[in-house]
Formats: C-alpha cells, sequence, structure tokens
C-alpha cells in the first residue's frame, strides 16, 4: 500500500475474518473515495481535483502519500488558486507543510488584500484564528515598507549615477573640450564625433550660463548655485587636484 499510515491503521484495526473496518473522518466521502482510488491506482479525474483539491491535499498530508501531495499542491499552483480559496489554501498549507504553496498565496493575499478580506474565508479565518489575520496584516505593513526603502534606495543610486556622470562630463570638457566648449589652449573642431558622455550637454548650457550670469556670485541664480555646487563636490572627490584642469579644483 502507498500510504504507511493507512497500512499501519489496517493491521491495528479490528474485525472479523479478514477484513478491517477503519474510519476516515474530517472529509467527504467523495474525498475519500477518490483518495482510495489513487492509492490502488495513481489516477484521478480532472474535474473530481477541481472539486476535491483541498481535502486530497489534506488526506495526501495526514496518509504520507507524497505523489499525491504534490499533484495537489501543483494543481492549486497551476490554475485551482483563486482570491475566493486563497484564505483556506493558506491555512491548509501551513498545517499541511507544504512551504511553496504558503509563499504563493501569503504574495496572492498581499496584492490582493482589499478583494481578499471580502471572502468568506478570511472572515472565517478573523473568527477562528485572529492571530494569524494580525499576522498577514503584520506582513503587509512589513513588505509595504520594504518596498519604500527599495524605492528609496534605488531613487539614491539614481541620483549619485547621475552626479557621477556629470563630474565625469564637467571634466572631460575642462581637460578635452567638447564640440565648441572647452580650454583655451584646445583646438575645437566642427566635425567633431558625437560626445559619449550623455550629461556633456547639460553641462555644457550650465557652463555657457554660469560663464554670462551676472548673478553667478555664490548665491545667485539657481543654475549658478548648482555649478557652484559642481564645482565644490568635484574639488572635495578629485584625486589629482594637481593636475586638474576643473576650476577651483586645488
Amino acid at each position: 500500500m502507498a500510504s504507511p499510515v493507512l497500512r499501519g491503521m489496517l493491521k491495528q484495526a479490528k474485525g472479523v475474518g479478514h477484513k478491517r473496518l477503519i474510519s476516515i473522518h474530517g472529509v467527504q466521502h467523495d474525498a475519500v473515495r477518490v483518495f482510495i482510488r489513487f492509492l490502488y491506482s495513481s489516477c484521478y479525474e480532472q474535474e473530481e481535483m477541481k472539486e476535491l483539491v483541498l481535502p486530497l491535499l489534506v488526506l495526501s498530508h495526514a496518509f504520507v502519500v507524497p505523489q499525491l501531495k504534490r499533484i495537489c499542491e501543483q494543481q492549486l499552483e497551476n490554475s485551482l488558486l483563486t482570491l475566493d480559496n486563497a484564505v483556506d489554501v493558506f491555512q491548509l498549507s501551513l498545517l499541511c507543510d507544504a512551504p511553496r504553496l504558503v509563499l504563493l498565496t501569503h504574495r496572492m493575499i498581499l496584492r490582493n488584500i482589499k478583494a481578499v478580506s471580502a471572502t468568506e474565508g478570511w472572515i472565517a479565518m478573523k473568527r477562528s484564528h485572529p492571530a494569524l489575520e494580525t499576522e498577514i496584516l503584520e506582513s503587509m505593513i512589513y513588505e509595504e515598507q520594504m518596498e519604500k526603502e527599495r524605492i528609496r534606495k534605488l531613487n539614491e543610486r539614481k541620483i549619485y549615477l547621475q552626479l557621477y556622470e556629470a563630474m565625469e562630463a564637467l571634466v572631460h570638457i575642462c581637460r578635452d573640450g567638447c564640440r565648441t566648449i572647452g580650454p583655451c589652449d584646445k583646438d575645437l573642431k566642427d566635425d567633431q564625433k558625437p560626445c559619449t558622455y550623455e550629461a556633456c550637454k547639460g553641462i555644457e548650457l550650465l557652463v555657457r550660463h554660469f560663464a554670462g550670469c551676472k548673478l553667478r556670485v555664490p548665491g545667485g541664480c539657481i543654475h549658478c548655485k548648482r555649478m557652484w555646487q559642481l564645482l565644490e563636490l568635484h574639488s572635495r572627490l578629485c584625486a589629482d587636484s594637481g593636475s586638474c584642469r576643473v576650476p577651483l579644483c586645488r
């Protein structure tokens, strides 16, 4: 027999002659019938699986039938898991030691918390297992905080990347020259290849504004403030200030 638990129960069961009687409680009769048939044939009907997948998951776990348990988990993962049964599947997955299914249902619940919290499964869980409801809501808050932190770090990374590109473009303009702007001792040609520094055009416009603005002293217009900030930031980061040609880099 495919189930060691059921085999042990049959050995201990009382009966007359060769007949041994055991009782399986807590699930529908049809689920027990499909379960027993699977033990002897390893077969099932898809329509029956669709209707009885949850009690079959419980039976396969309780009677240690890993093949059927894997089938039930795969059926739920692939097509039978819905918003209406997500809470029931989540609770059974915890009881039946199905970690992958726990993770899948937990994510579905968090992504659709408004719809799921209106289902009968959620209402029943709220009455019978209020601690589990609290745990889910707390995990939702944690996930939201983690997402905000991830976005914050992503935005910081973008800012650092933009600053790095601006620093590179500033050095490029002051050292090599680019298109129509550069140091006085550089012979700038009109037929230069397109610049590879993405921030170069913006820095070029900023430098031209800074050169002609009458308010370019610190505390002047907003564009000049940005230029002063770039120059100051470069002077603090530059590792070769002795030969650097960026203004104020000393």
